[in-house]
């Protein structure tokens, strides 16, 4: 890339996706030591996306701690003026601003704006560098400020200090030089007294600007000691030295480039040698009937049009009317003194364009002028990088696909087909290795044109003996062209009888070996393969092999169940009984699989059960030495009291030592207040206590014995565990507690609190869910305990019953929430196994019931049904 096509300050910044900056977020801010930062554009601040380490050490503060809080600058005005500019001219900014440390001391930073665009145009983020400028040492501060002054009274510009009130305090001398005063003159005047037409009221409204802005840049008129008018370029900046507010006001004489301008406009060959400098572009000036007395530049050239075209013509006369349609706002606005800036698209080439208004010699506006800049590279960089980013997801679905999918057949077609398009290379093929290392191809992907290859058998003992150890080792290897490579004379052959140019070769493993290859060719014409090609391809060459890996399980389960079938069928010669056995075994595999995560599922509470006891455990050790230590302590504080108040009475006249330290410390208070503070720690004490005795009913989710419980301390318990998802800034639920007089009932504990937390764990989930679409609800939980068949001596049992006022479940599905592996929920966020084992622990473990009552839309409740004596082994 030439200098030409470098990014400097008021380049145009081309628009970035979201996904090119999280692109430019992982791989690229931890490049660079200077501070880079990316911030979210909000109405009315910048929130911290996402910064490097070196941006978080300027500011002081850590990453974790920066990330989503608003930019910490002051006098962001400043800032957002920037930033405006850089918006609606989508240009970098650079400029000079302090920050701010923990301790609120000043860093001065050089800082560079860049607006970051999503597809259709719009500033989303803005992407900052930081450059630390650090401050003078202190030994050098007198012979910095002596050169300073210095170089401010000898400075070419104007320049003066000017109080709130529009006093000027201070001139140099290329001030007094400008206007024909003497300093002293100077320093007794005020601004309307050297602006003409420049009211005090005029100066009010500047300075509350000036205030606002912090700085900025105007042209005005200034009036000498003589009288003459001097047209001036002004630069006002708001600063503040001792506590107060100065406007520093850098002025510049611009007498010789209002001369400038004025001769430029008369004359139009000057249009044209800027016209034949704008590289790629042009100019056409146009009159207030919008037909064209100039067009110049190379860029006519390239679209097919010269100036004998353009010239003399309107605008609707020399271009198509979609083109003369879109144009005409522009050129209407210019007239009026409006300046636009559009990107358009003419011929296959993309241009900037700026139309803008142009003045005669007496500031009348004569026309317009529109100036083009050819900016195809650009553009053509900027699709490319949303292509990446297209291809990127398409690949990350495709690999989706690959571990969701059964069918590998499938799977493999579907793989290749789209990486063949993804990449558009002509064709994709997977090989495979036989055990003598001869293969096949398995699948393939072939551009129109192109022959096929599908199931050619290919012996290459070059390739052998050659390539294929280093595939075993992992390597990816890429040909960029195949007539140009140093390849031995076999493989180049066969190569070449494929018609390939360029190929890229990545090995899919099974295990340890060496499954096959994924191959890309590309013959319509040698290719450069890029890194983040490869880069893309790796992980799905991982997830072809998981396919290929699961595909060879599920064919020898296949194998093993069709051979347990046969046998059974030769066995029983019946088939009723053949069709009983295979449900059979279709149940134990299921029961496996369920078996298999249910062990899981326990062996994670059992660890739950004893780190919860464990820490009720820890806790309770120093609760119980503070308890037993209080009374003691409050004993003693007595008694000491006693003993001071006994002194008291008996040494009436203290020394002055005594009685000063007596009201120093506020012995009275003491008094009066330390009885209260053993009090309250008394009360906290009870509190951990009742917390450990929760977190010990809740812990006895490993006990296998029966005990007789309180079938209310374990929904305590549950309730407990889940109070910051009960109460919490998202959502606060209302629980609601109808507790019947309960005799204590022969069950597993653990089980049982196992269940409680599973049913209102979903009942959370399904108030939060509802929540989400309606905030005019009261999220409530409703828990009733009764007994129940109290007359029946043989069979007494009680009933507990869950209830929310959630989302409900579709009638459809209601008696399937108990089966094994079935879930409403989304993919990832469920097991289906919460409801089933909860049916295994009340119905098989407990011999008791549990049904679920719903109405969509409005409650949910689960009751369940527990004897309070086991009447035989349980299921």
């Amino acid at each position: 890339m030439d200098s030409s096509n470098s990014v400097v300050t008021s380049s145009t910044v081309q628009p970035l996706s979201h996904l090119q900056m999280q692109w430019i977020c992982r791989d690229l801010l931890n490049l660079t030591d200077q501070g880079v930062v990316i911030c979210s554009v909000q109405a009315t601040e910048l929130i911290i996306v996402e910064c490097n380490q070196a941006f978080a050490q300027i500011i002081g503060r850590s990453k974790e701690d920066l990330l989503g809080q608003s930019f910490p600058i002051r006098n962001q005005q400043i800032l957002w003026n920037a930033l405006h500019i850089a918006i609606t001219t989508r240009t970098e900014q650079y400029l000079t601003l302090p920050i701010f440390d923990q301790l609120q001391a000043p860093q001065w930073q050089g800082i560079r704006l860049v607006p970051l665009c999503n597809e259709g145009g719009e500033v989303t983020h803005l992407m900052s560098t930081y450059q630390m400028i650090n401050p003078p040492d202190p030994m050098i501060n007198a012979e910095l400020s002596h050169l300073m002054q210095f170089s401010v009274e000898r400075a070419g510009d104007a320049v003066f200090f000017i109080d709130p009130e529009g006093m000027i305090i201070y001139a140099n001398q290329a001030a007094c030089d400008l206007l024909g005063y003497s300093v002293e003159e100077l320093c007794s005047k005020t601004i309307p007294d050297i602006a003409p037409g420049f009211s005090q009221q005029d100066w009010v409204n500047h300075w509350q600007m000036i205030e606002i802005e912090g700085s900025f840049t105007f042209e005005a008129i200034n009036q000498a000691r003589n009288g003459e008018k001097i047209p001036v370029e002004i630069t006002v900046n708001y600063v503040e030295l001792n506590g107060k507010a100065y406007n520093c006001a850098f002025t510049r004489d611009i007498r010789d480039r209002k001369q400038a301008q004025a001769e430029l406009r008369k004359k139009d060959e000057l249009y044209r040698i800027l016209a034949e400098n704008i590289p790629n572009g042009s100019v056409m000036l146009f009159d207030q009937n919008y037909r064209y007395i100039l067009a110049e530049g190379k860029g006519l050239e390239n679209v097919g049009l010269s100036k004998e075209q353009i010239e003399g013509k309107t605008l609707q006369e020399a271009f198509p009317p979609i083109v003369s349609k879109t144009f005409m706002g522009s050129y209407q606005r210019a007239l009026t003194g409006e300046s636009t800036v559009v990107e358009y698209r003419y011929e296959d080439h993309d241009f900037l364009i700026h139309v803008v208004p142009v003045r005669d010699e007496n500031g009348e506006i004569s026309g317009g002028m529109t100036t083009t800049q050819d900016i195809t590279h650009q553009k053509s960089i900027q699709r490319e990088l949303i292509a990446l980013a297209t291809q990127q997801k398409l690949v990350s679905e495709m690999a989706h696909r690959i571990r969701e999918s059964l069918d590998i057949e499938e799977v493999l077609q579907t793989a290749v087909e789209e990486i063949r398009q993804v990449l558009d290379t002509d064709r994709v093929l997977l090989y495979h290795f036989n055990e003598d290392w001869s293969g096949d191809v398995v699948v393939e992907s072939v551009g129109s044109g192109w022959e096929s290859v599908l199931g050619m058998n290919i012996q290459d003992d070059c390739f052998l003996s050659s390539y294929v150890p280093d595939y075993q080792k992992g390597r990816i290897r890429a040909i960029p062209n195949v007539g140009a490579e140093n390849l031995d004379p076999c493989h180049q052959a066969l190569l070449e009888s494929l018609q390939v140019k360029a190929n890229l070769v990545l090995p899919v493993a099974h295990g340890d070996k060496l499954w096959g290859l994924l191959i890309l060719h590309h013959c319509r014409a040698p290719r450069q393969w890029q890194h983040w090609e490869t880069e893309l391809l790796k992980p799905l060459a991982i997830q072809l092999a998981i396919a290929i890996r699961q595909a060879a399980l599920f064919a020898q389960l296949e194998n093993e169940l069709e051979e347990r079938s046969r046998t059974e069928e030769a066995l029983r010669q019946s088939e009723a009984q053949l069709k009983a056995q295979t449900e059979q075994l279709s149940e134990a595999l299921r029961d496996l699989q369920y078996t298999q995560t249910q062990l899981i599922q326990t062996e994670k509470m059992s660890s739950l059960g004893q780190l919860v006891a464990g820490i009720a455990h820890e806790i309770n050790n120093p609760t119980a030495f503070i308890a037993g230590n209080i009374t003691h302590s409050a004993e003693y504080v007595e008694d000491l009291f006693k003993l001071i108040d006994q002194y008291r009475k008996d040494y009436q006249n203290p020394s002055p030592d005594i009685q000063a330290c007596y009201e120093d410390i506020d012995y009275e208070f003491i008094e009066e207040d330390f009885p209260k503070l053993l009090q309250s720690m008394q009360a906290g004490v009870e509190r951990i206590r009742n917390i450990i005795i929760s977190l010990r009913n809740f812990s006895r989710l490993d006990e296998a014995e029966r005990k007789d419980v309180d079938i209310h301390e374990g929904l305590e318990s549950t309730l407990m565990m889940l109070k910051s998802r009960i109460n919490n800034q998202k959502i606060s639920i209302k629980i609601e507690k109808n507790y019947g007089n309960l005799p204590k009932i022969e069950c597993y504990p653990g089980l049982l609190n196992q269940v409680f937390l599973n049913l209102l764990d979903n009942s959370i989930d399904a108030l939060e869910e509802k929540l989400k679409s309606s905030n005019t609800f009261v999220p409530t939980i409703v828990l009733n305990t009764s007994l129940e068949n109290e007359g029946n001596a043989e069979n007494p049992q009680i009933c507990i019953r869950i209830k929310d006022n959630g989302i409900g479940i579709p009638p459809g599905i209601v008696s399937q929430i108990f089966d094994p592996f079935f879930t409403t929920k989304p993919i990832g966020e469920g097991t289906g196994l919460g409801l089933a084992m909860s049916y295994q622990t009340i119905v098989e473990k407990h011999q008791g019931q549990i049904f679920c009552y719903s109405e969509p839309g409005e409650t949910t409740e689960f009751v369940m049904y527990l004897p309070i004596l086991f009447s035989g082994q349980p299921g």
